[in-house]
């Protein structure tokens, strides 16, 4: 129970009050799935009451006692960690049960973070601890499914007919008609439109990228202006990103985020973050695994200067473990200072992958940080270009490959991809570092989510689809990386 009921129930009324105006159905990341799951919260929180969160106190101490008999001793954290939980078992009220709950889970991402730091503990032990984490964190968000109106704030949507204003005085153009406009449903961290216009300065069809009013969190390129110069700067060498046209900070007939408005590729997305839709063509894999190639050989960026955080010029040097070691140190550093749902299963996860960061070969290279097919417009079956890239960064190529591998899964024949990427110019890899990657990316999903969710949590941000992050997608998450570890 980490959302407040009030924050849920705005949201709700928020969606209540647009679903007249969208087709809806049961889709992925749409906002149908989020009320089903916001429902369902709420049904179970009015059902469950004092005695659910009792049974979830129940669950913690049981997750405790078996993390204590692995040490062989109950440490002085786990000890307050206990005293906290038998305190909560005497509040009575409701909101401040949920209060106290979400505290004793704060309290529990403190343990696990000392225990997965520890040196005294073997690594054999701390790898169990992080089972133990996990297993439970996933099981708890999960077993948790079980009218008035809102106080508008600053109408900031983009509208057909506002579009068509902004460009009309944009190009000092009276006569443009914006002919097509359309707003894409079930990203979270972007806002995207597609438009057609006509006119004697633009001409054709475009999409436009904006950012939300609130940023959710602000490391790689997730800011448009930083994702902007990247895709760029990669359109200029030839890879196949999108033709940005130009990005715009100031926008006084536009209130809301930045935004950037791109030439349209033809085709459409390939699939879903989870799959590819369908099998994969023996020619389509080739082409993938030489536009990847392409992408990890490109030379240094060095035009991009101190873009951000992890696209810097001393990274491109850097031993690609060490580049990988700042990387998830970056990540772990955000997650802690920027608000987030207490997450131990987190803290643990984060304290196994910087233990078995592999000793890799190679030089650090520019890497897109999410792709996939979710990421790839096709047009009759032959891909026309590689979008959103707001997790770019510099690191590993390994860690590009292996986020293919979560995304299609059993859709290709991978290791014909493997062997076309080497052929078109790619980088050695080793399994270890891809069964590495792999974890990774199903890791950084999961912390991403969280934070995304903590913005709703805080009423930062009002659009019900965050709420789906920690009761669908964040389990899906952890539980593929502890696969991949227990696997081996």
């Amino acid at each position: 129970m980490l959302f407040p009921a009030e924050q849920i129930l705005k949201s709700i009324r928020r969606e209540v009050n647009q679903l007249h105006a969208t087709t809806g159905g049961a889709l992925e990341g749409s906002s149908v799935q989020a009320l089903n799951v916001a429902l369902n919260l709420l049904d179970a929180r009015e059902a469950g009451g004092l005695a659910a969160l009792a049974a979830q106190r129940q669950t913690l101490l049981d997750c405790l006692d078996q993390i204590q008999s692995r040490l062989g001793a109950e440490s002085l954290a786990i000890a307050g960690l206990r005293a906290s939980i038998a305190a909560a078992q005497a509040q009575t009220a409701l909101p401040k049960a949920e209060a106290d709950w979400r505290g004793i889970a704060a309290q529990a991402q403190d343990l696990a973070a000392q225990l997965a730091a520890s040196t005294d503990i073997p690594a054999p032990i701390r790898d169990l601890i992080k089972d133990d984490f996990v297993a439970w964190e996933c099981a708890d968000l999960q077993t948790q499914l079980g009218a008035a109106a809102t106080v508008p704030g600053e109408d900031v949507e983009i509208t057909q007919a506002r579009w068509a204003n902004y460009l009309r005085d944009r190009y000092a153009e009276p006569g443009l008609e914006v002919t097509r406009f359309k707003s894409l449903a079930g990203g979270f961290g972007k806002q995207t439109y597609l438009f057609d216009v006509q006119g004697q300065a633009l001409d054709g069809a475009y999409v436009i990228r904006r950012d939300l009013v609130v940023t959710l969190f602000d490391n790689d390129c997730h800011r448009i202006e930083t994702e902007y110069e990247l895709i760029r700067a990669a359109f200029a060498l030839g890879f196949p990103a999108p033709d940005a046209l130009w990005l715009d900070t100031e926008h006084k007939l536009l209130p809301g985020g930045h935004f950037i408005v791109m030439r349209r590729a033809p085709g459409v997305a390939g699939g879903s973050i989870f799959a590819a839709q369908t099998t994969v063509p023996q020619n389509l894999v080739e082409v993938l695994a030489g536009i990847m190639a392409r992408l990890h050989t490109l030379p240094p960026l060095l035009e991009l200067g101190h873009l951000t955080e992890s696209i810097s010029p001393e990274l491109w040097h850097l031993p690609l473990n060490e580049a990988v070691r700042r990387y998830l140190l970056s990540w772990r550093e955000l997650f802690l200072r920027e608000p987030h749902l207490p997450s131990p299963a987190l803290m643990a996860m984060f304290g196994w992958l910087l233990d078995h960061i592999p000793d890799s070969a190679g030089t650090p290279a520019l890497l897109h940080g999410d792709i996939g097919f979710h990421n790839f417009l096709l047009d009759d079956g032959k891909l026309s270009a590689v979008v959103d890239w707001e997790f770019g960064h510099i690191g590993d190529p390994a860690e590009d490959l292996a986020y293919v591998r979560n995304t299609l899964g059993e859709q290709i024949d991978w290791e014909a991809f493997l062997a076309a990427y080497r052929a078109a110019g790619g980088p050695e890899v080793s399994p270890e570092q891809l069964h590495f990657f792999q974890i990774w990316g199903h890791l950084r999903n999961a912390c991403a989510s969280n934070m995304v969710s903590a913005k709703l949590y805080a009423g930062q941000v009002d659009d019900l689809k965050g709420i789906v992050l920690p009761h669908r997608y964040i389990p899906q998450f952890m539980q593929a990386a502890q696969a991949l570890i227990r696997k081996g």
